[in-house]
């Protein structure tokens, strides 16, 4: 299986958000995608939105971006209220 990566390091916001919802929105269950966002607020933006949804998620710091390992937890939308 090739890697999924999706590299939005020449991306910002609202674009890089924009295309990291497309892009995990596809995502099966157990499915996983690397995504590199070099711009701080997209790669906050980012981690927020995931971690709301279904994904569980990961960091890395790396020279100049950040890398977010992203894996698709479950195809329910519970909440607790």
């Amino acid at each position: 299986m090739e890697p999924n990566i999706l590299d939005l390091r020449q991306q910002r916001c609202p674009m890089a958000l924009l295309l990291a919802k497309r892009h995990t929105a596809q995502l099966k269950v157990g499915d996983m995608v690397t995504i590199l966002i070099s711009d701080s607020s997209s790669f906050k933006d980012i981690e927020s939105f995931l971690l709301k949804q279904d994904y569980l998620c990961q960091s890395v710091k790396c020279d100049g971006y950040n890398s977010l390992t992203v894996v698709k937890e479950t195809s329910l939308h519970v909440r607790n209220g």
